[in-house]
Protein backbone atom coordinates (compact mmCIF):
# COMPACT_ATOMS: atom_id res chain seq x y z
CA UNK A 1 0.00 0.00 0.00
CA UNK A 2 1.43 3.45 -0.96
CA UNK A 3 2.21 5.61 2.03
CA UNK A 4 -0.57 8.23 2.67
CA UNK A 5 1.05 11.92 1.82
CA UNK A 6 -0.21 15.02 3.32
CA UNK A 7 -1.61 17.24 0.34
CA UNK A 8 -0.88 20.34 0.23
CA UNK A 9 -2.94 23.75 0.37
CA UNK A 10 -4.59 23.78 -2.66
CA UNK A 11 -3.95 27.75 -3.81
CA UNK A 12 -2.29 27.20 -6.92
CA UNK A 13 -3.91 26.47 -10.71
CA UNK A 14 -1.96 24.43 -13.09
CA UNK A 15 -2.43 27.66 -15.64
CA UNK A 16 1.15 29.41 -16.24
CA UNK A 17 3.07 26.92 -13.72
CA UNK A 18 6.89 26.49 -13.61
CA UNK A 19 8.08 23.22 -15.23
CA UNK A 20 10.72 21.24 -13.04
CA UNK A 21 13.12 19.40 -15.10
CA UNK A 22 14.71 15.64 -14.40
CA UNK A 23 17.80 16.51 -13.48
CA UNK A 24 20.39 13.67 -15.17
CA UNK A 25 22.30 12.45 -12.64
CA UNK A 26 19.10 11.81 -9.75
CA UNK A 27 19.88 8.20 -8.99
CA UNK A 28 16.56 7.01 -7.93
CA UNK A 29 12.92 8.22 -6.26
CA UNK A 30 14.26 8.30 -2.88
CA UNK A 31 17.08 10.70 -3.97
CA UNK A 32 15.20 13.51 -5.14
CA UNK A 33 16.74 16.88 -3.82
CA UNK A 34 13.89 19.42 -2.39
CA UNK A 35 12.15 21.65 -4.87
CA UNK A 36 11.17 25.23 -4.59
CA UNK A 37 8.60 27.04 -6.69
CA UNK A 38 9.82 30.89 -7.07
CA UNK A 39 9.39 33.20 -4.61
CA UNK A 40 7.15 29.94 -2.68
CA UNK A 41 7.82 27.73 0.03
CA UNK A 42 9.88 24.54 0.19
CA UNK A 43 8.57 21.27 -1.57
CA UNK A 44 7.75 18.71 0.65
CA UNK A 45 10.13 15.90 -0.96
CA UNK A 46 8.27 12.84 0.08
CA UNK A 47 5.15 13.63 -2.12
CA UNK A 48 7.59 14.65 -4.81
CA UNK A 49 8.91 10.31 -4.09
CA UNK A 50 5.31 9.42 -3.70
CA UNK A 51 4.15 10.92 -6.94
CA UNK A 52 6.94 9.71 -9.06
CA UNK A 53 6.46 6.54 -7.94
CA UNK A 54 2.89 6.34 -8.45
CA UNK A 55 3.36 7.34 -11.70
CA UNK A 56 6.11 4.51 -12.49
CA UNK A 57 3.64 2.12 -10.89
CA UNK A 58 0.69 2.73 -13.07
CA UNK A 59 2.70 2.53 -16.23
CA UNK A 60 4.29 -0.79 -15.31
CA UNK A 61 1.11 -1.91 -14.23
CA UNK A 62 0.35 -1.74 -18.20
CA UNK A 63 -1.81 1.81 -17.98
CA UNK A 64 -0.86 3.71 -21.17
CA UNK A 65 0.59 6.91 -21.22
CA UNK A 66 -2.96 7.96 -22.90
CA UNK A 67 -5.02 6.18 -20.22
CA UNK A 68 -2.50 7.91 -17.32
CA UNK A 69 -3.52 11.29 -15.81
CA UNK A 70 -3.16 14.09 -13.31
CA UNK A 71 -5.79 12.24 -11.18
CA UNK A 72 -5.12 8.60 -11.44
CA UNK A 73 -1.44 9.94 -10.30
CA UNK A 74 -2.85 11.85 -7.28
CA UNK A 75 -5.60 9.22 -6.33
CA UNK A 76 -2.37 6.54 -5.87
CA UNK A 77 -0.05 8.88 -4.13
CA UNK A 78 -2.73 10.21 -1.88
CA UNK A 79 -1.78 14.03 -3.09
CA UNK A 80 -3.80 16.85 -4.54
CA UNK A 81 -3.99 17.43 -7.95
CA UNK A 82 -2.69 21.17 -7.73
CA UNK A 83 0.61 19.35 -5.50
CA UNK A 84 1.20 17.58 -8.73
CA UNK A 85 0.60 20.66 -11.22
CA UNK A 86 3.07 22.90 -9.13
CA UNK A 87 6.18 20.41 -10.07
CA UNK A 88 5.09 19.31 -13.35
CA UNK A 89 3.40 21.55 -15.67
CA UNK A 90 1.59 18.72 -17.63
CA UNK A 91 1.62 14.81 -17.65
CA UNK A 92 4.69 14.82 -20.37
CA UNK A 93 7.21 16.27 -17.73
CA UNK A 94 5.74 13.90 -14.94
CA UNK A 95 6.13 10.91 -16.91
CA UNK A 96 9.64 12.18 -18.21
CA UNK A 97 10.71 12.77 -14.33
CA UNK A 98 9.66 9.33 -13.26
CA UNK A 99 11.77 7.70 -15.89
CA UNK A 100 14.98 10.05 -15.32
CA UNK A 101 14.69 8.93 -11.97
CA UNK A 102 15.55 5.68 -12.65
CA UNK A 103 18.67 6.39 -14.67
CA UNK A 104 21.96 6.40 -13.62
CA UNK A 105 24.95 8.98 -13.73
CA UNK A 106 27.42 8.05 -16.37
CA UNK A 107 30.46 5.91 -15.34
CA UNK A 108 34.11 7.38 -14.49
CA UNK A 109 35.81 7.55 -17.85
CA UNK A 110 38.70 8.83 -17.22
CA UNK A 111 42.07 7.37 -17.96
CA UNK A 112 40.63 4.67 -19.95
CA UNK A 113 41.36 3.90 -23.46
CA UNK A 114 38.75 4.40 -26.25
CA UNK A 115 37.16 0.39 -26.06
CA UNK A 116 37.19 0.34 -22.64
CA UNK A 117 35.26 4.00 -22.35
CA UNK A 118 32.83 2.57 -25.37
CA UNK A 119 32.33 -0.94 -23.15
CA UNK A 120 31.73 0.52 -20.29
CA UNK A 121 28.95 3.20 -21.68
CA UNK A 122 27.15 0.65 -23.78
CA UNK A 123 27.29 -2.22 -20.66
CA UNK A 124 25.45 0.62 -18.18
CA UNK A 125 22.60 -0.11 -20.95
CA UNK A 126 22.78 -3.25 -19.89
CA UNK A 127 22.97 -2.61 -15.73
CA UNK A 128 19.86 -0.22 -16.07
CA UNK A 129 17.96 -2.79 -18.88
CA UNK A 130 18.34 -5.77 -15.82
CA UNK A 131 15.25 -3.79 -14.45
CA UNK A 132 12.62 -5.77 -15.96
CA UNK A 133 9.85 -2.97 -14.89
CA UNK A 134 11.84 -0.57 -16.92
CA UNK A 135 11.96 -2.53 -19.83
CA UNK A 136 8.33 -2.10 -19.83
CA UNK A 137 8.41 1.21 -19.11
CA UNK A 138 10.46 1.72 -22.40
CA UNK A 139 8.94 -0.18 -24.29
CA UNK A 140 5.29 1.43 -24.05
CA UNK A 141 7.65 4.70 -24.26
CA UNK A 142 8.52 3.07 -27.64
CA UNK A 143 4.84 2.51 -28.18
CA UNK A 144 3.98 6.27 -27.98
CA UNK A 145 6.55 7.32 -30.77
CA UNK A 146 4.23 7.17 -33.80
CA UNK A 147 1.47 9.27 -31.75
CA UNK A 148 3.90 11.48 -30.06
CA UNK A 149 7.47 11.87 -31.52
CA UNK A 150 8.08 14.55 -29.23
CA UNK A 151 7.75 12.39 -26.07
CA UNK A 152 10.50 10.11 -27.22
CA UNK A 153 12.86 13.23 -29.07
CA UNK A 154 12.71 14.56 -25.53
CA UNK A 155 13.44 11.37 -23.70
CA UNK A 156 16.59 11.15 -25.71
CA UNK A 157 17.40 14.80 -24.88
CA UNK A 158 17.07 14.48 -21.26
CA UNK A 159 17.00 11.33 -19.60
CA UNK A 160 19.72 9.53 -22.03
CA UNK A 161 21.71 13.39 -22.53
CA UNK A 162 24.61 12.87 -20.91
CA UNK A 163 25.29 9.49 -21.60
CA UNK A 164 24.86 10.48 -25.41
CA UNK A 165 27.02 12.85 -24.73
CA UNK A 166 30.11 10.70 -23.40
CA UNK A 167 29.71 8.54 -26.00
CA UNK A 168 30.18 11.50 -28.59
CA UNK A 169 33.07 12.73 -26.55
CA UNK A 170 34.71 9.01 -26.84
CA UNK A 171 33.91 8.99 -30.53
CA UNK A 172 35.10 12.58 -31.93
CA UNK A 173 38.23 12.11 -29.57
CA UNK A 174 39.06 9.12 -30.99
CA UNK A 175 38.53 10.93 -34.19
CA UNK A 176 41.09 13.19 -33.12
CA UNK A 177 43.75 11.21 -32.06
CA UNK A 178 43.70 8.90 -35.48
CA UNK A 179 42.23 6.13 -33.82
CA UNK A 180 38.72 6.19 -35.93
CA UNK A 181 38.67 7.40 -39.39
CA UNK A 182 38.12 10.68 -39.83
CA UNK A 183 34.49 11.92 -41.10
CA UNK A 184 32.45 9.29 -39.36
CA UNK A 185 29.15 10.11 -38.65
CA UNK A 186 29.13 10.03 -34.93
CA UNK A 187 25.47 10.32 -34.55
CA UNK A 188 25.15 7.26 -36.83
CA UNK A 189 27.83 5.79 -35.09
CA UNK A 190 25.82 6.07 -31.58
CA UNK A 191 22.87 4.42 -32.77
CA UNK A 192 25.25 0.93 -34.06
CA UNK A 193 26.51 0.81 -30.42
CA UNK A 194 23.26 1.68 -28.57
CA UNK A 195 20.85 -0.20 -30.72
CA UNK A 196 21.86 -3.64 -29.86
CA UNK A 197 21.74 -3.90 -26.66
CA UNK A 198 18.76 -1.81 -26.76
CA UNK A 199 17.09 -4.40 -29.22
CA UNK A 200 18.00 -7.31 -27.09
CA UNK A 201 16.80 -5.87 -23.69
CA UNK A 202 13.76 -3.92 -25.22
CA UNK A 203 12.09 -5.42 -27.98
CA UNK A 204 13.31 -9.22 -27.74
CA UNK A 205 12.42 -8.67 -24.03
CA UNK A 206 15.93 -11.48 -23.04
CA UNK A 207 18.25 -10.51 -20.36
CA UNK A 208 22.07 -10.16 -20.78
CA UNK A 209 24.07 -11.87 -18.48
CA UNK A 210 27.01 -9.91 -18.73
CA UNK A 211 29.55 -7.44 -20.23
CA UNK A 212 30.74 -9.89 -23.10
CA UNK A 213 27.87 -8.81 -25.67
CA UNK A 214 28.67 -5.26 -24.86
CA UNK A 215 32.34 -5.90 -25.96
CA UNK A 216 31.36 -7.86 -28.87
CA UNK A 217 28.71 -4.82 -30.19
CA UNK A 218 32.07 -2.46 -29.53
CA UNK A 219 34.49 -4.54 -31.19
CA UNK A 220 32.41 -5.26 -34.38
CA UNK A 221 32.04 -1.61 -34.07
CA UNK A 222 35.39 -0.72 -34.04
CA UNK A 223 36.84 -2.78 -36.61
CA UNK A 224 34.80 -1.23 -39.05
CA UNK A 225 36.03 1.80 -37.91
CA UNK A 226 39.28 1.98 -36.99
CA UNK A 227 42.04 3.77 -39.13
CA UNK A 228 43.89 0.50 -38.71
CA UNK A 229 41.22 -2.37 -37.11
CA UNK A 230 43.05 -4.75 -34.84
CA UNK A 231 44.64 -8.03 -36.33
CA UNK A 232 42.24 -11.10 -36.32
Amino acid sequence: MTAHVQPEAEGDTPDGLRSISASPDRRGPDALPVRTARGGRQRDPAADRAILKSTLALLGEGCSFSALSMDLVAQRASVARATIYRRWRNKEELVLAALSSLDLPVPPLDGLLLRDRLVRLVDQIRSRGQDTNLHRLLAGLLGEAVRRPQLVERFENSVVAARRDALRRALREGMDSGELRPGLDVDQAIELLTGPMLSRLILRQRPVESAAFAESIVDTFLNGTRTHPEPQ
